[in-house]
């Protein structure tokens, strides 16, 4: 069985891939992304976004983080805040707080183990360092393209 995978905000927005997405077999849906994708969308994109989302949670590949991803998540940001972990040493808390959605994205892979496809490849490294089940790649190396 392939595996499944999740993709980032960024690859979605990116006219490099967006072709690419239609035919991803096993493709997820996590809500924290459809959230970020409501706030660029126009009014006729965010109810089809809504109510694609919604088939999408019916048949299992809707993702929404639990109550144990939200704790997962709390203690991932508290360990990047309080411990020097690898040679970066501890991140700040202003920091820390713009990986909340980062960290419920790759908490939400993990939990369906899912493989995290996203451009934002530093911050998830971060975030691997704590999750270090996460597994992701650039898209890029997924999609085997340069972007544009």
């Amino acid at each position: 069985m392939p595996r499944k995978v999740m993709l980032d905000t960024n690859v979605y927005t990116s006219p490099s891939f967006r072709g690419l997405v239609d035919g991803i077999r096993g493709l997820c849906l996590s809500s924290v992304v459809v959230q970020e994708l409501l706030v660029i969308a126009n009014e006729q994109r965010r109810k089809a976004l809504c109510a694609s989302f919604l088939e999408m949670v019916a048949v299992g590949s809707g993702i929404v983080p639990d109550a144990h991803d939200w704790l997962e998540v709390g203690k991932c940001l508290a360990r990047l805040c309080s411990e020097s972990i690898g040679n970066e040493g501890r991140l700040s808390t202003d920091y820390v707080r713009q990986l909340v959605k980062d960290a419920l994205i790759a908490r939400s892979a993990i939990r369906i183990k899912a493989t995290l496809v996203t451009s934002n490849t530093d911050d998830f490294a971060r975030i691997k360092k704590v999750f270090r089940s996460l597994e992701f790649q650039s898209p890029s190396e997924f999609f085997g393209v340069r972007p544009r």
